[in-house]
């Protein structure tokens, strides 16, 4: 099981848009055979930054979704204020 949290900060005047564009996608990225979660989140004292709760089977699953996000159109370049920061976790208890 691969699970993470992705935190993405997103350029000024980019936040609505980051949002509607990844409203669709979730429900998307759901679908992908290896994911298990795939959660969004917004920070309450920020409106630039977002969390993602993301699980997946295996590593395969993974880089099967970072493809699947590129096939979907979204274009992280043009919306992120820098690199996100990816934080990988071992799952102990569910």
């Amino acid at each position: 099981m691969v699970t993470l949290t992705a935190k993405l900060t997103i350029k000024a005047g980019k936040e609505q848009e980051f949002e509607d564009t990844m409203k669709k996608v979730v429900p998307e990225v759901r679908k992908e055979a290896g994911n298990r979660a795939y959660t969004m989140c917004k920070a309450k004292d920020n409106p630039r930054v977002f969390m993602f709760y993301e699980e997946y089977v295996d590593d395969d699953a993974f880089k099967v979704h970072r493809k699947h996000l590129g096939e979907l159109g979204v274009n992280m370049g043009a919306l992120l204020d820098g690199a996100p920061v990816l934080e990988f976790y071992e799952k102990i208890a569910s």
